[in-house]
């Protein structure tokens, strides 16, 4: 993954779901269970941060047209 180009949240999404795959795989080594669990950290943040500014822009749109109305 390019570190300079922003994730969108379906990438997010998509590589959550794999990495919850892998930890709930029997043959999930113990050592990379921390490596996967601080990932999936930084996926949510990322899904969380996404999720926000799209409720914003929803309230400002909403507000925008009652406005009008």
């Amino acid at each position: 993954m390019e570190e300079n180009k922003e994730m969108t949240y379906t990438e997010a999404v998509n590589e959550l779901e794999q990495l919850v795959q892998k930890m709930q795989d029997p043959q999930c080594s113990i050592d990379n269970l921390s490596d996967y669990t601080k990932r999936c950290k930084e996926l949510l943040d990322i899904c969380r941060k996404k999720l926000t500014a799209a409720d914003e822009q929803l309230k400002q749109i909403l507000a925008d047209i009652q406005q009008q109305g």
